[in-house]
């Protein structure tokens, strides 16, 4: 039985390395024990396509990733260390003020364009959004 658990702990060290290289700093703000965070960052593709590409994260109230998803969509639900998934209902686009809408456990959250923040990505010659929204999760 423990073999699973290191293969899970082994691919979310993975997820969060990941999820890191997007200025981590701005991620995640720290929340009181029973409230979680929501963290999703939109990069446009450079090309003639222009397409948003989306990841998100699930912290819990101390900043830990609990939760990873490398791409992800309206529709998308996100497994964690939750007991349920965080289904992202809405995505607005980044342009024109970048915020997502999500359910957790039968309530809904999100979309509160003061959750956006931005950084300097211009290293990597793509443009970017992110936008973070607490949810209660108690025992997190």
């Amino acid at each position: 039985m423990l073999k699973p658990i290191i293969l899970i702990m082994s691919l979310l060290g993975l997820a969060i390395a990941q999820f890191g290289s997007y200025d981590t700093p701005n991620n995640c703000i720290g929340q009181g024990p029973g409230s979680c965070q929501f963290t999703m960052v939109g990069l446009l593709n450079p090309g003639p396509e222009g397409l948003w590409q989306y990841e998100a994260a699930l912290y819990d109230h101390e900043c830990n990733v609990i939760g990873y998803m490398p791409e992800v969509s309206v529709g998308t639900a996100i497994d964690s260390q939750l007991p349920y998934t965080v289904d992202i209902t809405t995505i607005n686009d980044p342009i024109w003020g970048f915020g997502a809408q999500f359910n957790y456990a039968g309530g809904g959250y999100g979309l509160d364009l003061t959750g956006s923040f931005t950084w300097d990505c211009s290293a990597s010659n793509v443009a970017c959004n992110g936008f973070r929204a607490a949810f209660p999760c108690p025992g997190f």
